[in-house]
C-alpha cells in the first residue's frame, strides 16, 4: 500500500511540473541538472546565446589589438544567480595560423531571456601599417562554459571575422546598439549548434576584402621577374620600402625578428637581423601553394631574396626525406659561396602550415640546425617547430 501511494504522489508530482508548476530560481542554481549540466551521453543544454556582436582592433598603449564585444542572452530556460561562466575568444591571423587567446570570467545574476554585455581583447598586440591591405586576416571564435566543474561541456557562441576597423570601446558601444539580432529567430533550437551569423559574416566579408583584389593579380614567376626584391644583407628599412611596416616583430636577446606581408601576390616574409646591426641575416618566406608553379619557382624565390648575394651560382637542388613524429616531411636544399636555402613542400607533415616555406641565411652552418636553435627563441618563427623535428620531443 505503500508504494501505491509513493507511485500516486509521483504522477502527481509529474503533472503538475507539466502544467504550471514553477521552479524557484533557489533550485534551479543549486540543483546539478538545472545548473546546466547534462547527464552522459544525452543532449548538451544551451545555457548562453549571442544576440549580436561588434568586432574591430582595439587601440592600447601597446599597439592594436583584436577585440569583440558582444550582447549575450540566458537561454537556459533558468535564473543564473552567481554562477561562474568563463568566456574565451581565439583570434586566428588566417595567413599563418598564429592564435591570440583572450579570455575572462564573470559571476552575474542572470534572469531567464535576460542579457549581458562580454568584451574580449587579444592580449598580444599589433602594428598595423597604414596600408590596410596589410592588416592581418583574422578569424574570432568566440566560446564560453557556464559553471565550475571540469565536466561542464564549453559552447561555441560564434564564429566570425574581424572587421577591418579601429574604434575606442565607446564607439563599439554604440555600433553594437544598432546591431540586429543575428539569430533570426532561432530560438528553441533542439541541439546548440554554433552560431554562425551568415549575415553579418557576409557583410563583413565584404568589407575585409583587399582592395587590391579589384584589381588583376601578380603571379609569382611575373613577380619574381619584373620587381626588385630585398633579401640577405639589406637594412629593415629596405624592406619597409617594398612591403611597408612590419605586421609584426619580435625581439629577443640576439635577434630581431619582423614579417612583411606581400599581397600581390600573397606571401610572407620574416626577417632576422642578429645583433643590432638591422641587416638581414636570415629569411623565411611562406607563400600559398596556390601561387607556387612548380619547384623552379621556388629556387627563383630562394635566390630573389638572398639580396646581396643572387647573382652567385648555385648548386643543383638536393632534395631529401625525413620520417618525423608529425609525418613525412620533404624538403630541398641549395648552396652557394655566403648563401644557404632549404624549402620545405607543403601539406607533408600533419604540423605543417600548408605552405611553401623558403629558407635562407648568410650565416655560416647547416640551415637546419640553425632554425632548430632559434625556433624555440623567437615567437614569429614557432610555425617552423614540426618542419624543423622539434615537436618530437
Amino acid at each position: 500500500m505503500t508504494g501505491k501511494r509513493l507511485i500516486a504522489l509521483l504522477m502527481c508530482l509529474f503533472f503538475a511540473v507539466g502544467s504550471n508548476l514553477v521552479v524557484p530560481p533557489a533550485l534551479a542554481q543549486d540543483g546539478s541538472e538545472d545548473s546546466g549540466s547534462s547527464a552522459p551521453g544525452s543532449t548538451p543544454v544551451t545555457k548562453l546565446e549571442a544576440a549580436c556582436f561588434v568586432t574591430w582592433w582595439f587601440h592600447s598603449a601597446l599597439g592594436y589589438h583584436p577585440a569583440i564585444l558582444l550582447r549575450i542572452e540566458n537561454a537556459s530556460g533558468h535564473y543564473l544567480s552567481s554562477v561562474p561562466i568563463k568566456f574565451q575568444a581565439r583570434f586566428t591571423n588566417l595567413r599563418d595560423g598564429y592564435v591570440n587567446v583572450a579570455r575572462d570570467e564573470m559571476r552575474a545574476s542572470i534572469e531567464k531571456d535576460k542579457q549581458v554585455y562580454v568584451f574580449l581583447k587579444g592580449p598580444r598586440a599589433f602594428e598595423l601599417p597604414i596600408d590596410q591591405n596589410l592588416w592581418p586576416r583574422m578569424e574570432c571564435k568566440v566560446m564560453c562554459r557556464v559553471g565550475d566543474s571540469d565536466n561542464e561541456s564549453t559552447q561555441t557562441l560564434l564564429i566570425t571575422k574581424l572587421d577591418s576597423m579601429t574604434m575606442s570601446f565607446e564607439d563599439a558601444t554604440t555600433t553594437l546598439a544598432k546591431q540586429p539580432d543575428f539569430r533570426l529567430g532561432r530560438h528553441n533550437r533542439p541541439t546548440p549548434t554554433p552560431a554562425r551569423p551568415e549575415k553579418p559574416l557576409v557583410a563583413m566579408a565584404g568589407s575585409l576584402s583587399p582592395k587590391g583584389e579589384n584589381h588583376s593579380k601578380l603571379g609569382m614567376g611575373q613577380f619574381l621577374g619584373s620587381s626588385f626584391i630585398p633579401g640577405l644583407g639589406d637594412d629593415f628599412y629596405s624592406f619597409e620600402k617594398k612591403f611597408g611596416i612590419p605586421v609584426e616583430f619580435d625581439n629577443t636577446k640576439e635577434w630581431t625578428w619582423a614579417r612583411y606581408q606581400n599581397q600581390s601576390p600573397d606571401f610572407s616574409l620574416i626577417v632576422g637581423s642578429r645583433g643590432q646591426t638591422g641587416k638581414a641575416d636570415l629569411i623565411v618566406a611562406s607563400v600559398p601553394p596556390s601561387n607556387i608553379k612548380g619547384e623552379q619557382q621556388v629556387t627563383d624565390l630562394a635566390k630573389a631574396i638572398s639580396g646581396k648575394f643572387r647573382s652567385e651560382q648555385t648548386s643543383p637542388p638536393n632534395h631529401s626525406v625525413r620520417y618525423l613524429q608529425t609525418g613525412r616531411l620533404e624538403f630541398g636544399t641549395l648552396s652557394s659561396k655566403n648563401y644557404r636555402a632549404v624549402y620545405f613542400v607543403p601539406g607533408e607533415s600533419s604540423g605543417n602550415s600548408n605552405s611553401f616555406i623558403v629558407v635562407v641565411t648568410r650565416l655560416p652552418g647547416n640551415v637546419l640546425s640553425i632554425l632548430r636553435t632559434e625556433v624555440p627563441k623567437a615567437k614569429l618563427l614557432r610555425f617552423l617547430a614540426p618542419v624543423t623535428g622539434l615537436d618530437e620531443s
